[in-house]
């Protein structure tokens, strides 16, 4: 478990292969072996778009072209910007979330969001099965988490359909190393939790899917867990998908992994 003193410099936020390069005192490993990695998905945004629609938001205002046009958008502002280009030459997995008043997150997710992922995932892999071992529960037992910026996809949802992309670009962090990381990018970069997550997985299921080594755990890094030390994550056994909670000791280890969330501006 390696640690690194705080960047001076603002360009080459990311690695030639879309890994943000670390630049932080809180636990991180600071070179990857890229031992667990996912696998880059095809590129289909409208079968991600009918996917989403038909497993998460049925009733989106946003059309399959808007949703389409949004992505590039996304795309190119990050292409556009020299120290935010590298990231697209990792995987970057689009979404979008329905308009949602959010009262409470551990029951939103537990109730629409965590069955859109099972629905998705087991009807792309019906050979497969997601399952929720998160068994006492999620009410009351999740918030954003402080420096996490995910506040702002809290807001974004409330008052239409959000479009974004994940990036699970932090990998080997620990999620003291990602807030503090997140400090140093620009401030359209949110910490990914669990609403953006789920989008995604719903929109790619096959994003944990390696057929050829082992794909990473993806930590909800923007949400705060019912204790300091807990968190929930995604991770993949054989081809089965799991959901879980776990005790991070804010500790970095090699398959833990990160995401970035990006938002449409329009």
């Amino acid at each position: 478990m390696n640690t690194m003193t705080l960047a001076t410099s603002t360009a080459d936020l990311f690695d030639e292969f879309g890994r943000c390069i670390p630049a932080t005192s809180q636990p991180v490993q600071e070179k990857s072996r890229r031992y667990f990695l996912c696998d880059m998905p095809q590129a289909n945004h409208r079968e991600a778009y009918a996917r989403m629609r038909r497993h998460l938001g049925p009733g989106l205002d946003i059309s399959e072209q808007e949703f389409c046009d949004a992505i590039a958008g996304i795309t190119q502002r990050l292409q556009d910007s020299p120290v935010t280009r590298n990231i697209l030459n990792g995987v970057g997995v689009p979404f979008i979330i329905p308009r949602t008043m959010v009262t409470e997150i551990g029951t939103l997710l537990e109730e629409k969001f965590l069955p859109a992922v099972a629905q998705a995932y087991e009807s792309k892999f019906p050979a497969y099965r997601f399952t929720n071992h998160a068994v006492t529960g999620l009410a009351g037992k999740l918030s954003v988490l402080q420096g996490s910026r995910h506040e702002c996809l809290i807001n974004a949802m409330s008052k239409s359909d959000v479009v974004g992309m994940y990036f699970p670009s932090l990998t080997e962090y620990s999620i003291p190393a990602s807030v503090e990381q997140l400090s140093t990018l620009p401030e359209h970069f949110l910490l990914s939790g669990g609403f953006d997550t789920c989008a995604a997985l719903v929109g790619t299921p096959e994003l944990l899917i390696r057929k050829d080594g082992y794909p990473p755990m993806l930590w909800l890094g923007g949400l705060a867990g019912e204790k300091p030390s807990i968190a929930y994550h995604f991770e993949a056994y054989g081809y089965n998908l799991t959901f879980n909670r776990r005790a991070h000791l804010n500790a970095s280890a090699e398959y833990w992994w990160n995401g970035l969330t990006v938002l449409d501006q329009h």
